[in-house]
């Protein structure tokens, strides 16, 4: 069972890692490079809608992730699953969660896509390096 959740767990890792990235892309494509200003509003609500995916497939991270826990338990000898799940609850899921309630429930005029758009700018370097930090951390296994 713990091989299933593994394998599920990857799964939601790549859909959630593309969908974040190729939103992200898109957000900033079309606000910056295109400077499709007019269209704004259409651009928002179907960056709204993809965010969806983007949520879910995170929640399936999390949900596999925790089967897998749940089945295998936690080596305690091996610290770099400590550092790994510090990073999942301690940047990424507050970050979901500020994106969620940022996407739904304030970016709805110009003055909130500007603030929305400093926000993807400020943490998509962080979301890149503490993203290949885990990927490290999955392969190696660090001792």
């Amino acid at each position: 069972m713990y091989l299933i959740f593994k394998y599920l767990h990857i799964l939601s890792v790549i859909g959630w890692i593309s969908s974040t990235s190729s939103l992200g892309v898109y957000l900033l494509y079309k606000t910056f490079v295109k400077k499709d200003l007019k269209n704004q509003f259409e651009v928002r609500s179907f960056y709204r809608f993809l965010t969806i995916f983007e949520l879910t497939f995170f929640g399936l991270v999390l949900l596999f992730g925790l089967l897998m826990v749940g089945v295998y338990g936690i080596d305690t000898t091996q610290r770099w699953i400590f550092y790994k799940i510090l990073i999942v609850f301690g940047f990424f899921l507050p970050l979901e969660i500020v994106n969620g309630v940022l996407i739904f429930k304030f970016v709805k005029n110009e003055k909130w896509f500007l603030i929305y758009d400093k926000f993807i700018i400020l943490i998509t370097p962080f979301l890149i390096l503490f993203g290949l930090v885990v990927v490290y951390f999955a392969v190696f296994k660090p001792t």
